[in-house]
């Protein structure tokens, strides 16, 4: 009689290094490219960061961050034109700046 351990004898020929690549290839298959916006949304976006920043309103964030997107809600802290970013505070301690050419929605 047979016995095939299936899988299992193969599990000795993976290295760590093979394990580290494989999920590294999961991991680049789940990445996605940076949306591009036309003016009119940019225009938008702006509009409501200005507004959120000038009534101290709660606003939400949609942010491409390295492959993936990422949500945020806080309240817009700083503007910094020259750096082309704003500051936004998420909680009572933790502040995150934000590139604004990184900004795919608001709302």
């Amino acid at each position: 009689m047979v016995h095939d351990r299936g899988s299992i004898k193969w599990t000795s020929l993976m290295l760590p290094e093979h394990v580290a690549l494989l999920e590294e290839m999961w991991h680049t298959d789940k990445k996605i490219s940076k949306p591009i916006l036309d003016e009119q949304e940019i225009e938008m976006i702006n509009q409501e960061l200005m507004q959120a920043y000038t009534q101290k309103e709660e606003i939400r964030l949609t942010v491409y961050h390295k492959g993936s997107l990422i949500q945020y809600v806080g309240i817009i802290e700083k503007v910094l034109p020259t750096q082309s970013k704003i500051v936004l505070k998420v909680s009572r301690d933790e502040t995150i700046p934000v590139l604004l050419s990184n900004i795919i929605k608001t709302g």
